[in-house]
């Protein structure tokens, strides 16, 4: 399959069918209890779901929050391999239930979560700070289950002094849907400070859509000596963050229609033996995967498209007074070898455009703290503190309004007149949908059907291949169809490579009208096929139209 055939192959692929994911994890489940707020209620509750012996009663509880709730946690909330624990909030408008850790006699407080199975939280405030205004210890999410899913949306995650997730074991799946997390940063060793980290093991999935992540010291993802076998970036809005997205060694990925705004703000220093500036840091990290057991080169699909990449004019100029650093690029010399040299890897439409955010954090504020850390050989442990918190982080006896969002909370929507408002694939605004609410709704539509609300689109009348639902999907999915006259018909899924894997309809003449094909992600001899990204093909009428969908087990 050539570079031009894998742009025309399809639209976006439907990642906002991860909600139905979500509601048919939970749409199992025979019991969901009432968890009032206070202290240790929460741990109380799960641990009296547990026998003595380590058995659960009920495998298929949900743990409902109140709105406006305070949770302080009396140690780690965990559970054990092949147990999935649900956590989420009651239905409604109020606040978010806020979850605090509680600092024992010794003065220091646990993660909050440490999952040996699945785990699906919706709805949450999780703060890393303790009730005496402390750092817990690192690790939002510590998920230690071989091949576990986390489900993690419509969440605020708030303070962390390593990585909001870490996937300590390897074949896990994460997903991680309109959520914010923000300020993860240890001041003595600021090299910490991801949002998610792979602990170098060979990964599954990780899929990060419409979520808003600001205020990192390193990595927004670190995966460095790992593989990614499947990543997915798509509608981020990144900013003030440190470094790289390490999918130096993913096979499959997806960087896309994201935000990257004063991204490794504190670049690199200019070496003098490097004039063709090779080591410039880039924003998406490629390189050569050398893993042949897992797939070939010419076999990893990485698409980075329709992103902008830029710097708050505040930051540029310190960059343009100072002879001694880098500003990143968004692919190096390195990754942009590999683009072309590589059928299957593209980068296009990217963008460089300060989208002047309508309230964001000060950029003085994290200029300063990259002025200092240059200053002292980024060796000082007493470097001045970037967070961006307007409640503070005060302990909860001295102010108890300092935990949970602020009243003012900072803003990450921009004017519509900046290219990057429609420069989305589909013509919807970059970044992080929730800000621009009527757009993201639209966009829902658009995934799913292929119309794009109020911009005068209407699906084709004579013949149209409509995106698959659900997407992604597993086990199966349903492929609906339109002929405006009777037609012999062909419909087939192929891989990325363009190979054919199973057909669905063969040759068969079918009458004018609506039409739908299932497939169950089984090959033609009824062999399962990896998660990855597959196109579906419609022939019919001398036609031909194809989309995009992806399996994930």
């Amino acid at each position: 399959m050539n570079r031009m055939a894998m742009h025309t192959l399809g639209t976006v692929v439907l990642l906002t069918s991860m909600l139905f994911t979500f509601a048919s994890a939970l749409a199992q489940d025979a019991d969901t209890l009432d968890v009032p707020q206070g202290f240790e209620t929460l741990n109380l509750a799960i641990e009296g779901d547990t026998s003595a012996t380590g058995e659960v009663k009920n495998p298929h509880r949900v743990y409902r929050l109140e709105r406006g709730g305070f949770y302080l946690l009396n140690g780690t909330i965990k559970s054990a391999q092949g147990i999935t624990i649900r956590i989420v909030a009651a239905e409604g408008d109020g606040p978010m239930p806020i979850l605090i850790p509680a600092a024992d006699e010794t003065g220091t407080a646990a993660r909050p979560f440490q999952p040996s199975g699945d785990g699906i939280f919706r709805g949450l405030y999780v703060t890393g700070i303790d009730n005496l205004g402390n750092q817990s210890v690192k690790n939002m999410f510590r998920c230690d289950g071989l091949g576990s899913r986390l489900i993690i949306d419509n969440c605020f995650l708030d303070h962390e002094a390593q990585s909001f997730v870490r996937m300590n074991a390897a074949e896990q799946k994460l997903y991680i849907t309109n959520t914010t997390m923000r300020n993860t940063i240890d001041l003595a060793s600021t090299n910490n400070g991801r949002f998610i980290d792979t602990r170098s093991n060979t990964q599954d999935t990780i899929l990060v859509q419409n979520c808003t992540l600001y205020m990192a010291s390193g990595n927004p993802v670190r995966a460095e000596g790992g593989i990614i076998k499947n990543l997915i970036w798509d509608h981020v809005t990144v900013h003030q963050c440190g470094g790289q997205i390490q999918c130096g060694k993913a096979i499959n990925a997806r960087i896309t229609n994201s935000l990257f705004i004063d991204t490794d703000f504190e670049g690199s220093i200019l070496s003098p033996s490097d004039p063709a500036d090779t080591l410039r840091h880039p924003i998406v990290e490629l390189d050569s995967l050398n893993a042949p057991d897992l797939a070939t080169e010419e076999g990893r699909v990485i698409i980075v498209k329709n992103n902008n990449h830029a710097y708050t004019p505040v930051i540029q100029a310190w960059f343009d007074a100072n002879d001694t650093l880098y500003t990143s690029v968004l692919i190096n010399q390195t990754g942009q070898a590999l683009v072309d040299a590589l059928p299957n890897m593209i980068a296009e439409n990217n963008i460089s455009e300060f989208p002047e955010f309508s309230d964001p954090p000060d950029p003085a504020v994290v200029l300063n703290y990259a002025q200092y850390h240059l200053a002292t050989n980024y060796s000082d442990e007493n470097n001045p503190d970037p967070r961006a918190d307007r409640n503070g982080m005060a302990a909860l006896t001295e102010d108890p309004n300092s935990v949970g969002p602020a009243a003012d909370e900072f803003d990450f929507d921009y004017p519509t007149g900046k290219q990057s408002y429609t420069h989305a694939e589909g013509g919807f605004p970059l970044g992080d949908l929730n800000w621009f609410p009527d757009k993201k709704a639209g966009w829902e539509v658009w995934v799913k059907t292929g119309v794009e609300i109020g911009q005068g689109k209407t699906m084709p009348s004579r013949f149209s291949l409509e995106q698959n639902y659900p997407n992604p999907f597993n086990p199966s999915t349903t492929i609906a169809y339109e002929l405006h006259s009777a037609s012999i018909v062909n419909l087939a899924v192929y891989n990325s490579l363009g190979q054919k894997v199973r057909t669905l309809i063969g040759e068969k003449r079918q009458a004018a009208g609506s039409h739908t094909a299932q497939w169950d992600g089984l090959d033609g001899q009824g062999r399962q096929m990896a998660t990855g990204v597959y196109l579906y093909r419609l022939e019919a009428d001398r036609q031909v139209q194809s989309k995009k969908m992806l399996l994930m087990k």
